[in-house]
């Protein structure tokens, strides 16, 4: 999961590399582009604009406006704020630094050319250059966040362990988490409220139905204005306790096949086939235990991350220029 996350991280530094800032970033840069400092260290909106350049595209195609500045806002506080904590993470990594093996960095760098599509260093260099940085630069890049990662997990290593009695006790104190709802699969046939020839069709469509439930999709296919009747007007599976009022107070009974209807509402008439039945299951904590586990773990390691560069933050001097 680390080399996962290394080659899409290093993969968005080169490619961010390479991208020509446009005239409103290039105004932004050259007033006020510092936007915090810690510890004296400057971080400059050109240090974070290689992280953000996605984020912000994706905030064009939904926001506009005072929203679109909002969103921008929080997507380069986010990653100022990632800086800072990298910033001091490597601060405290030289009070005792430990060795990474050069041999590490090299597969890593092999690893970011393979997925370029280059077979040889020189070609990776070439089409380094191309994209704005070196293979020096990306070296390092990939060193400090090696650094980065191996001193949060040794954290996490150090402080978290779980023992199988807080496995148990948290199930015991979260069982409904762990309750599969029961679900009803469904389809629909609706007819349109306002269509003149609206008794018609109900009578039609009710005779047939208790003639043979099996014409239902065929029916749907004809008759329905409501979702998916190509497709026999199937709903998927919804939970129980989500049914609009109307619809199950007009059940009796869940038996796949099964067809209720006419049913009136403001919407219009609707028909309304069971499809499938799942009751209510109960979690087993011997099924769970592993999931459990793995769910508490991770909110552990997230626990233990925050507190452990809120302890880093608590000892720097920042300072935000948003």
């Amino acid at each position: 999961m680390l080399k996962k996350r290394c080659f899409e991280w290093v993969l968005t530094i080169i490619f961010a590399a390479g991208f020509v800032v446009s005239g409103v970033e290039e105004q932004s840069l050259q007033v006020n582009s510092i936007l915090a400092s810690v510890n004296g260290e400057p971080v400059s909106l050109v240090d974070i604009l290689e992280e953000t350049r996605n984020s912000e595209f994706q905030a064009y195609a939904i926001y506009s406006g005072k929203r679109l500045e909002e969103e921008i806002r929080k997507i380069r506080m986010k990653a100022v704020d990632d800086r800072i904590d990298r910033i001091l993470v490597l601060e405290a990594y030289r009070e005792k630094p430990f060795e990474i093996p050069s041999r590490n960095v090299e597969e890593e760098l092999d690893h970011v050319a393979e997925r370029m599509g280059v077979r040889s260093r020189s070609e990776f260099t070439r089409k380094l250059r191309e994209s704005g940085t070196s293979i020096e630069k990306l070296r390092k890049e990939i060193e400090e966040y090696i650094i980065v990662q191996t001193m949060i997990y040794d954290q996490i290593r150090i402080e978290s362990n779980l023992t199988p009695r807080e496995v148990y006790e948290y199930f015991q104190s979260h069982q409904k988490e762990f309750v599969k709802p029961e679900k009803i699969g469904l389809a629909m046939i609706l007819l349109d409220v306002n269509d003149p020839d609206l008794e018609s069709k109900i009578k039609t469509i009710s005779e047939t139905l208790a003639a043979s439930p099996e014409a239902f999709p065929e029916l749907a296919q004809t008759y329905s204005v409501g979702p998916d009747p190509q497709n026999g007007g199937n709903l998927g599976e919804i939970e129980r306790r989500r049914l609009r009022t109307e619809f199950a107070a007009a059940m009796d009974s869940f038996e796949p096949g099964k067809v209720y209807g006419p049913i009136r509402t403001a919407d219009g008439v609707s028909f309304l086939r069971i499809l499938s039945h799942t009751p209510e299951k109960k979690g087993v904590f011997r099924e769970l235990s592993a999931e459990i586990r793995e769910k508490m773990e991770s909110g552990r390691r997230e626990e233990i991350r925050q507190a452990y560069l809120n302890r880093l933050r608590s000892k720097a001097i920042i300072r935000y220029f948003f």
